[in-house]
């Protein structure tokens, strides 16, 4: 995943079904995804985010603290889609906005892990 029009060196993440880091890191700058938590590489749950299958939220917190990821638009959970980012065509961008502000997708990234990087949740 990249900052649409720029190189993977420059700010870019990569995920290998197990790890995201921002490209060229260790795992050490990463963060595990196993389907059900999003942690820091080698951390806590705790430190981390619970994945239901529809919503990413802070681990040991309210859903409505979460981001809804269960659709084509990822958004704060119960705000409208304006507030979110349209996921589609190996794209990610700002709802209704130009593709000059998003991201490109490498490859099939789960939402969750999309979430986190267009959030800046890390």
């Amino acid at each position: 995943m990249k900052k649409y029009g720029c190189s993977l060196f420059s700010g870019g993440f990569e995920w290998n079904g197990k790890i995201l880091k921002p490209y060229g890191k260790s795992n050490n700058d990463g963060w595990e995804f196993n389907g059900s938590y999003l942690k820091p590489y080698g951390q806590s749950v705790s430190k981390g985010f619970e994945w239901n299958g529809k919503v990413l939220k802070p681990h040991g917190r309210s859903t409505f603290s979460g981001y809804d990821c269960s659709g084509s638009v990822i958004k704060p959970y119960g705000k409208a889609n304006e507030k979110g980012w349209e996921v589609r065509n190996n794209r990610c961008q700002p709802f209704g906005k130009s593709i000059n502000e998003g991201w490109e997708l490498q490859g099939e990234m789960p939402l969750p892990l999309i979430a986190l990087i267009v959030f800046d949740l890390a």
